[in-house]
């Protein structure tokens, strides 16, 4: 049975972390992220950062432990279960963005409100967001694959918020970026989650970036068992 609090938005506590075939993993014995907060998590390249991230999104499941997230056993849900979760809860920026170059701007953001069964005032919701990141209207009827980077990413934030989700995992967002979009876009990113009042979980190697988030949180403070995968 969990110790989670309501204030506690994300609960980890002995979850262990194994790959397939592997003796690499994770391994975290207890964390807790508070409704609200907006944490910077740094760490160098192969130390788990993506892995955590996959873990509290539920696209892996720990092989020990528990995962709460929003009060919910998240761990325990099925498969099914998670991804229908996660859609109507948790919001997640991939480091590659993964936007569906042959659609549209507008359907690659619809499409995340479909899987949360959210469609009613999704035109709206959309043209809303795609104001609020600074982005022309007439993006909307592009292909995600005619975009910039700089666009493209922008577009994967409207995408991750459109559910209006209690949480944000955010992985690497900016290392694509020259430094004046880079800025830009992390002012933007703060204004949006203040307003929603989203919890964050921002993650990079960048730590430059860490002056934009109110804490600032080294991924060894977390993990017990650091990741050595280099695949």
């Amino acid at each position: 049975m969990s110790d989670a609090q309501p204030n506690q938005v994300l609960y980890l506590q002995a979850v262990q972390y194994t790959y397939p075939n592997s003796h690499s993993g994770i391994s975290v014995s207890h964390w807790q992220v508070n409704r609200g907060e907006q944490i910077f998590l740094h760490g160098p390249s192969g130390s788990g950062k993506t892995t955590l991230l996959n873990l509290l999104a539920g696209i892996i499941s720990p092989d020990t432990g528990n995962i709460a997230v929003l009060g919910e056993q998240f761990s325990g849900l099925s498969e099914r279960q998670r991804d229908l979760f996660r859609a109507r809860h948790i919001g997640v920026v991939f480091q590659q963005f993964n936007l569906i170059s042959h659609l549209t701007v507008a359907q690659n953001i619809a499409l995340a409100a479909h899987f949360a069964g959210q469609l009613r005032s999704v035109e709206q919701r959309i043209e809303q967001l795609i104001m609020a990141l600074k982005l022309p209207t007439e993006v909307l009827t592009k292909k995600a694959g005619q975009l910039s980077v700089g666009q493209q990413q922008r577009v994967a934030i409207a995408r991750a918020l459109i559910n209006q989700p209690e949480v944000l995992l955010v992985d690497e967002p900016t290392s694509a970026l020259d430094a004046s979009s880079r800025d830009a876009f992390m002012q933007l990113l703060i204004e949006l989650c203040n307003a929603h009042q989203t919890t964050l979980l921002f993650v990079s190697h960048d730590e430059s970036l860490s002056k934009y988030l109110e804490k600032r949180l080294a991924l060894s403070e977390i993990i017990d068992m650091p990741e050595v995968r280099t695949c």
